[in-house]
C-alpha cells in the first residue's frame, strides 16, 4: 500500500498546482472579459455608434449555435433562495471540489494527523485568496469586470473553506491520542494561538451565513473584520509555515486600505427624504478638493461616522456623470441605513471611496433593455439617461417595476432625457411577466444586437435571466448583466 503523501512532500505537491489552477481560472476569466470588452459589446467596421434599422444579425448555425446553448445553460438560474446562475454554481462548486480533493487525496491510512496537517495547509493557502476576493477596492475587478454581487460570491465560499478547514484541522489534533492538557503544554505559541485562531474563524464563520447576517448585520460587520485582523496575528505565531500565507493576505489588505485611503473623498451631502422608507443621499462634488470622475454603474462605499462610525457600505450610483453632484438612493433597512433614513439633521459630514466597478459597455449594441425593481432604479436610471446621451440612435427600453405610484418621484423622468421610461405599478397591476416582456422587447428589436441589464430584487434578476437563458438556446444572441449588493 503506498504511503500517503504527508508534510513536506504534500506541500511540494500541493502548493505549486493549486495556485497554478487558481491563476489558470483568473487569467482566463481575464482573457474571457477582454475578448467580449473588444470582440463582442463593440461596434463593428468602424462604426462610431449603434444605427436602428441596419443589417439583422443572421440566425445561429452550426458552431455559433451550439456556443449560445452553452452559454444558455450558463446562464440560466434555477429556483431556490441559495442558488445562482448554474455558470456561477459550477465555478464554486469546481472550487469546493478541488479543495475536498486535495484535503483527501492519497491519504488511504485516513490517520487525524495526516488529516490535521492537511486541513491547515489547505487553510492558510486559501488565505490570500480569500483577501484579495474580500478587497472593498476590487483588486481584479477591473481586470475581469466581474460584478461586485459575483465577486463576493466567491469571497463567501473562500472565507467558508478557510473557516472550516481550521476547524478540521483542531478537530484532527484533538482526537490525536493526547489529552488536552498535553496539547495545551506542547507549546503555548502552538496550541493556545491554534485555538483561539480557530474561535476567531468560528465566530466569523457563524455570524456570515444570511439569516445571522441580516438579522444582526452591524455585529458581523465589526467580527468580520476584528476578528479576522486577530486571527491572521495569532495565526503568524502559531506555526512557521504559516507565516508566508499570512504575510501575503496582510499586505493584500494592506493594499486595500492603501488604495481607499487614495480614493477617499470628504463632501457635506444633503438628505431627502423619499417614499417607501428610502432617503435620497446627495453629495456636493464640489465640497471636495479633487475632482470626482464616475461611471454609470460604479458604486461608492459611505461612511458617516456620527451615525456608523468606522462602517463602509456600498451603493451604486444613481446620478449621471457630472461636475455636481453624485447621488445616492438607499432604503432603510436596519443599522446605517435606518439612522441615516431616521436622522433629524438633514446635512451631514461624509466619506466615501470609489468609484469603483467595471461597468458594461453597450455602445456596440442597437437596443438596450434596463429593468430595475425598487431601489434598482439606482442603476438602471442614470444608464437610460447616459445611454440616449452618448448614443442618440440606440433604443433605449426602460422598465421599472415599483410597489406603490408614489416611488416614481425618486428620479426625474422628464421628457428631455429622450428615455421611453415605463412604470409598473404592483399594487394597481399585480405582478408583471418578466420573462415575457424581455421576450417581446427582445423580439421587437428585428434581430438586431440587443442586451439585458438588471438591478433589482433576486426574482426580477432570475427571471430576466432565465429569459435571455431562453433565447440564447433558441439561437437568439443577446448580452446579459446583472447588479445587486450585499456581503
Amino acid at each position: 500500500m503506498a504511503e500517503p503523501l504527508t508534510g513536506r512532500e504534500f506541500s511540494r505537491v500541493f502548493v505549486p498546482t493549486y495556485n497554478a489552477i487558481i491563476g489558470f481560472f483568473f487569467l482566463a476569466s481575464t482573457a474571457a472579459y477582454f475578448y467580449k470588452l473588444h470582440f463582442v459589446m463593440k461596434p463593428k467596421s468602424g462604426e462610431k455608434r449603434p444605427l436602428l434599422g441596419g443589417e439583422a444579425i443572421a440566425p445561429a448555425t452550426g458552431v455559433t449555435r451550439i456556443y449560445r446553448r452553452v452559454r444558455s445553460v450558463l446562464l440560466y438560474q434555477a429556483p431556490g433562495r441559495y442558488l445562482e446562475a448554474n455558470g456561477t454554481m459550477f465555478v464554486v462548486l469546481s472550487y469546493l471540489g478541488l479543495n475536498a480533493f486535495y484535503c483527501f487525496y492519497g491519504d488511504s491510512t485516513h490517520d487525524v494527523s495526516y488529516m490535521g496537517n492537511r486541513f491547515g495547509l489547505v487553510c492558510v493557502v486559501n488565505l490570500p485568496i480569500m483577501f484579495l476576493l474580500g478587497s472593498k477596492t476590487g483588486l481584479l475587478v477591473q481586470w475581469t469586470g466581474w460584478s461586485h454581487e459575483g465577486y463576493n460570491i466567491l469571497h463567501r465560499h473562500a472565507g467558508r473553506v478557510v473557516c472550516l478547514t481550521a476547524l478540521g484541522h483542531i478537530i484532527a489534533y484533538s482526537y490525536n491520542g493526547r489529552t488536552l492538557q498535553e496539547q495545551l503544554m506542547r507549546s503555548a505559541q502552538i496550541g493556545v494561538g491554534g485555538g483561539l485562531t480557530g474561535l476567531a474563524f468560528t465566530i466569523i464563520l457563524v455570524t456570515s451565513f444570511a439569516p445571522a447576517r441580516n438579522k444582526m448585520y452591524e455585529i458581523f460587520l465589526y467580527a468580520h473584520v476584528w476578528f479576522l485582523v486577530a486571527g491572521i496575528v495569532l495565526l503568524f505565531f502559531h506555526y512557521p509555515r504559516c507565516r508566508p500565507y499570512c504575510a501575503a493576505a496582510s499586505v493584500i489588505w494592506l493594499w486595500d486600505r492603501i488604495n481607499r485611503f487614495k480614493n477617499a473623498h470628504h463632501v457635506v451631502a444633503t438628505t431627502t427624504v423619499l417614499s417607501g422608507n428610502t432617503v435620497k443621499l446627495s453629495m456636493n462634488v464640489k465640497s471636495t478638493f479633487r475632482e470626482i470622475h464616475w461611471q454609470t454603474g460604479q458604486y461608492v462605499y459611505v461612511t458617516i461616522n456620527k451615525l456608523a462610525p468606522l462602517q463602509a457600505h456600498p451603493f451604486t450610483i444613481a446620478s449621471p456623470p457630472n461636475p455636481n453632484t453624485l447621488e445616492l438612493i438607499i432604503r432603510a433597512r436596519q443599522g446605517f441605513s435606518k439612522s441615516l433614513f431616521l436622522a433629524e439633521e438633514q446635512e451631514h459630514r461624509v466619506t466615501f471611496h470609489g468609484p469603483y466597478g467595471s461597468p458594461p459597455k453597450f455602445d456596440g449594441f442597437s437596443k438596450v433593455i434596463l429593468l430595475a425593481g425598487g431601489a434598482g432604479v439606482a442603476y438602471s436610471y442614470p444608464e437610460a439617461v447616459e445611454l440616449t446621451r452618448q448614443f442618440p440612435g440606440m433604443e433605449v427600453d426602460f422598465f421599472w417595476v415599483v410597489p406603490q405610484r408614489d416611488f416614481i418621484s425618486w428620479v426625474d423622468m422628464d421628457p428631455k432625457f429622450n428615455v421611453d421610461f415605463k412604470v409598473w405599478v404592483t399594487a394597481e397591476q399585480g405582478r408583471p411577466d418578466i420573462e415575457q416582456y424581455v421576450k417581446d422587447s427582445v423580439a421587437a428589436a428585428q434581430g438586431q444586437k440587443c442586451a439585458v441589464a438588471v438591478c433589482g430584487p433576486a426574482p426580477l434578476v432570475r427571471n430576466s435571466r432565465n429569459a435571455c437563458a431562453s433565447l440564447l438556446w433558441q439561437g437568439v444572441d443577446v448580452e446579459f448583466y446583472s447588479e445587486n449588493f450585499g456581503w
